[in-house]
Order: structure tokens, then sequence, then C-alpha cells
């Protein structure tokens, strides 16, 4: 039963330590990436993401009447947070998002770039030529091209927006 109870602790305190880390770093040409693995050869820069709530919880009853005994001078001494405690939470949760949203930018401006070219390339020409899994030139077939075709099309409708 000890056993059965020290497991299940572990799994409930686990979550901190098997928390992902995302990386940041510059490549040659001056782009900015992100990552869940650091790049072999390059500087990264170690983000610290904090979880973004949805929506705020709502309060039970019990909360409602411990926040009324702690303004009371009554309750068991815990504090709510200050204002200033949580406009500095709005704030990093804000500049998070912020953060998220530039990157996501540009990475659909690199998506929509990449789908463009393939889109080219598989139009520019009648035999398109590509290597295979034993790293081997084989030209497509005329499938494959229309599958690649249709790819790089849903690529440009998702990410060229």
């Amino acid at each position: 039963m000890s056993k059965t109870l020290i497991i299940m602790l572990l799994l409930v305190f686990s979550s901190h330590i098997v928390a992902e880390k995302i990386y940041k770093w510059v490549d040659d040409k001056g782009q900015i990436h992100y990552g869940s693995q650091k790049p072999a050869n390059q500087e990264a820069e170690t983000m610290k993401l904090k979880k973004i709530h949805k929506s705020a919880p709502q309060p039970n009853s019990t909360q409602v009447e411990a926040k009324k005994n702690n303004e009371a001078g009554e309750g068991d001494g815990q504090t709510e947070k200050t204002a200033a405690e949580l406009k500095a939470d709005a704030e990093a949760e804000a500049a998070a998002k912020a953060q998220l949203a530039a990157a996501d930018k540009v990475n659909k401006k690199q998506q929509c770039e990449v789908a463009r070219k393939n889109l080219a390339s598989l139009n520019a020409s009648t035999r398109v030529m590509k290597v295979n899994d034993k790293g081997e030139t084989v030209r497509m077939t005329d499938d494959q091209r229309v599958k690649a075709m249709q790819t790089a099309q849903q690529g440009i409708k998702q990410y060229c927006q």
C-alpha cells in the first residue's frame, strides 16, 4: 500500500520534472527559430513560458466565504494575490501571447514561401526529380506530381493568408 501511495505522489508531482523546454535561436540568415530541441552548433536561449489560462476560474462558495473571512480578520492566514501581482501576471500573459503570435506569423510566412516555391518547381518542368528514402534521385510519377501539387496548393491556402 505504501508503494502505491509513493507512486501516486510521484505521478502527481512529476509534471514539473517533465516540463518541455522551448529554445529560441537565430540562424545565419538572421531568422528567428523556436523549437523543442536545442540546435547543434548554435547558441540557443531557453524560453520561460507561463501557462496561459483560457478563462479565469469562477470562485466557488467556499472561496467566497474564505475571502469574506479574510476581510473580516478571520480565516487560516491565506492571503489573496495583490493587485501588483495580478497586474504582473496579466502583463506576463500578454507578453507570452504576443511572443507566440509573432513566432506564429514568422512560421506562417516561411511555410507560405516554401509552398509557393514547391508549386512553382512542380509547374516549371514536366520531369520532376526527387530523392527517395535510399538517397537515390528518381523521377516522380504523374500521380506523385499531382499529389505534390495538391499539397503545395493546400499549403498556400493555409499559410498565405
